[in-house]
C-alpha cells in the first residue's frame, strides 16, 4: 500500500512540474521567456514552545534579507515576521496555521494568513509529507495606484488567495547523539482574485506559483538546530500585451537558520517528532 501511495504522488508530482509551465488558453508557440532575478540572501531565527498535553506547537518565526527585497506579482518583503502554531491530531495528522507581517523597505505591505493540514507519514527511514494549504493576501493602505484623467490615486489592494497541495521527503541520521536533517520540499500553488476588476493576473496559467526547497542542518540534543537552506521561487505570468507575454520570473534564495526548542514541561526522552521546522516551511 505504500508504495502504491508513494507511486501515486510521485505521479502526481513529475504531472505538476510538467504542466506548471503550460498555459491555461490561446498561447499559440510563442515559448516561455525565464527572467532570473536577484539572489537573495536570508537568515532566521525561530523559537518553538513544545506542549506535550495537547500536543501543539507554538512558535515565533523572523525572517531578514540582508540585501534586497523579495518581490513577485502578490508580495514585496524585505523582512517577515510569523507567529504560528501545529497540532497533532493524531500520530500522523497535523493541522495548523500563521500570519505573517511582510514588510519592504517603506513599511508594511500586506498580512498573510496560512491555515494547512498534513499527513506526515514514513517510508521505510523516509520521512514522507503530504499537505494541502491555503494563504490569503491581504494588503495595507496606498498598495494600488488608480491612473484617471484627473490624476493619480492611491487605495487599497484587494485580498487575494491561493491553495496548494505539497509534497515534502526527509530524513534524520543519527551523528552521535545529535542527528542531522535533510528535508525536500515542493509546492505548486494555484493563485486566485477574489475581486473581478478587469485585471486579471492568474486566469491564464494553471500554476501560478512554486516553492522548491532543500533544507539541512543540526538537531543538537532535541533542542536546537542550526541548517542551511535553498530554495527557488517561479512566479508564472501571462500577460497579452507585454513582450514576452508568457514569462517565469525565478528568484533563488539561500539563507542560514537558528531554531531553538522550549519544553512546556522536563521530557525525559526529547524527540525529533517534536521538530517541526520542516513541515511549516
Amino acid at each position: 500500500m505504500q508504495k502504491q501511495c508513494f507511486f501515486l504522488w510521485i505521479s502526481w508530482f513529475v504531472f505538476i512540474t510538467v504542466a506548471q509551465a503550460q498555459p491555461g488558453t490561446k498561447q499559440g508557440n510563442e515559448p516561455v521567456q525565464k527572467e532570473y532575478q536577484q539572489t537573495l540572501y536570508q537568515v532566521s531565527g525561530r523559537a518553538d514552545l513544545v506542549i506535550d498535553k495537547p500536543n501543539v506547537t507554538l512558535y515565533l518565526e523572523t525572517l531578514y534579507n540582508t540585501n534586497g527585497v523579495y518581490a513577485s506579482i502578490i508580495e514585496q518583503t524585505r523582512w517577515n515576521i510569523r507567529p504560528g502554531f501545529d497540532w497533532g491530531l493524531t500520530e500522523k495528522w497535523h493541522v495548523g496555521a500563521s500570519a505573517r507581517i511582510n514588510a519592504n523597505n517603506g513599511g508594511i505591505y500586506n498580512y498573510t494568513t496560512r491555515i494547512y493540514i498534513q499527513h506526515r507519514g514514513k517510508i521505510s527511514s523516509l520521512l514522507f509529507l503530504k499537505e494541502f494549504l491555503y494563504e490569503q493576501f491581504n494588503y495595507v493602505d496606498n498598495t494600488l495606484s488608480n491612473t484617471s484623467p484627473g490624476g493619480t490615486s492611491t487605495t487599497r489592494r484587494p485580498a487575494e488567495g491561493r491553495i496548494c497541495i505539497g509534497l515534502g521527503l526527509g530524513r534524520y541520521i543519527g551523528v552521535g547523539q545529535h542527528d542531522f536533517g535533510v528535508f525536500l520540499s515542493y509546492r505548486p500553488y494555484i493563485q486566485f482574485d477574489y475581486v473581478q476588476d478587469g485585471v486579471a493576473f492568474y486566469k491564464n496559467r494553471f500554476i501560478d506559483y512554486t516553492n522548491l526547497r532543500i533544507d539541512a542542518g543540526f538537531l543538537f540534543s532535541k533542542v536546537c538546530y542550526v541548517g542551511l537552506y535553498a530554495c527557488r521561487d517561479t512566479n508564472f505570468s501571462y500577460v497579452p500585451a507585454a513582450d514576452p507575454y508568457k514569462r517565469n520570473a525565478i528568484t533563488p534564495s539561500a539563507g542560514f537558520v537558528l531554531n531553538v526548542l522550549l519544553f512546556s514541561n522536563n521530557l525525559a526522552e526529547k524527540s525529533t517528532a517534536n521538530f517541526s521546522y520542516f513541515y511549516t516551511k
